[in-house]
């Protein structure tokens, strides 16, 4: 009997799968994991447990979630965050690394933290670094690592949610007075929304939950619509339709990874990539393999919850639904033995986040997370 065993060989890959039965799962797909919770696939092959993460700064001052997070290595010393203040409006912070301490950035306009559940960063440098902060409740503000200021021109709008550089304008989208609008700057002015200047306002004709430049294009996602605009200024900014039978149910699911935009359509996860025909675009889902626990999780969780976060060293992304379930989904990007490169994904469990971000300081990409009490967490240790 002995003269009949055999050596075989088998790969750790494909990742997590739950969308075969058990009987067909090592026939089929021999290497892929019925099972893989707080595991990724690993760089150099097979699959490795994810690092963890550690309490790396003190609790942000003030009370509640942290609302925000941002790791932009040109502005202070690379971290900002923002929480409701205990009094005052001084609900923003960057931290110091001379003094390990979280210092507070003096903000004008008296913003009101009232009603706040998300503060959104978008980083960009026309001329140096800058980010600009939205939240849906107040106006857009502007921080170059010096003064905080906020957007007071009456075109633009009172309280937007969503915003994105596009061909050197600034887009502001989500605000409650108007959700089907788009509002954007002259060119190479974040501040001024001015007509007279290059400024305007394009009536998409649906609520939007998210803008997000691509390429040379500006994606709108609605909930059941997805559109984008082309041109380089307003004279001939032009709104295309991509599909209307498709939408996203989560404004921070669109993310950009791997030269793919992806977001959280209602069967889970999917790309909005240029195909080999010019003009025309790929909307098919990537995460069929794991689509019954994207079903599940979306089904069970607040959805306006979810953050998202990119570790590009790794080519993955990470995906958390809400501080209280600390439920998630790691996707990423790995050459299989056979040849190509596709999605496998994992489960994450434990990580209570509220908000996350990554980004480099210096040469090392730097990816955090803050939480329901108040603390900011560094991953990747």
């Amino acid at each position: 009997m002995a003269d009949d065993l055999q050596i075989y060989s088998v790969s750790c890959e494909g990742g997590l799968h739950t969308n075969k039965n058990l009987l067909s799962h090592s026939e089929l797909l021999p290497g892929s994991a019925t099972r893989l919770i707080n595991y990724e696939p690993s760089v150099t092959g097979g699959y490795r447990r994810i690092s963890g993460f550690t309490n790396s700064y003190p609790s942000l001052p003030g009370t509640g979630s942290v609302l925000g997070v941002c790791v932009v290595g040109d502005i202070n010393d690379g971290i900002l965050a923002c929480r409701k203040p205990s009094s005052g409006s001084n609900y923003f912070h960057y931290w110091n690394n001379s003094t390990s301490a979280w210092v507070a950035i003096t903000v004008a306009g008296s913003p009101t933290m009232t009603g706040v559940s998300r503060v959104r960063f978008l980083k960009y440098n026309w001329f140096d670094q800058k980010v600009l902060l939205t939240d849906g409740v107040n106006r857009a503000a502007i921080y170059d690592g010096t003064t905080y200021t906020q957007i007071t021109d009456t075109n633009a709008p009172a309280n937007p949610k969503y915003a994105t550089d596009f061909k050197n304008h600034m887009f502001l989208a989500g605000a409650s007075a108007n959700p089907n609008y788009l509002y954007h700057s002259a060119p190479l002015s974040d501040t001024n929304y001015s007509p007279a200047d290059g400024g305007g306002v394009i009536n998409v004709g649906f609520e939007i939950i998210q803008i997000k430049a691509f390429r040379d294009e500006l994606y709108i996602f609605g909930k059941n619509n997805i559109k984008k605009i082309v041109g380089t200024n307003d004279s001939d900014f032009t709104v295309l339709p991509v599909t209307n039978d498709l939408g996203c149910l989560s404004s921070d699911s669109v993310i950009e990874l791997g030269g793919d935009l992806l977001f959280l359509g209602p069967d889970g996860l999917r790309p909005v990539s240029g195909t080999d025909k010019i003009g025309d675009v790929n909307l098919e889902t990537i995460s069929k393999n794991v689509q019954s626990i994207f079903n599940f999780i979306s089904s069970n969780n607040d959805l306006s919850t979810l953050c998202s976060v990119v570790i590009r060293q790794k080519s993955q992304f990470r995906i958390f639904f809400g501080a209280a379930e600390s439920e998630g989904v790691i996707g990423a990007l790995r050459e299989q033995q056979a040849g190509g490169i596709v999605f496998e994904f994992g489960q994450l469990l434990g990580i209570s986040a509220t908000c996350a971000d990554s980004g480099y300081i210096g040469l090392n990409e730097i990816v955090i997370h803050g939480d329901s009490d108040g603390k900011v967490y560094k991953q990747e240790t």
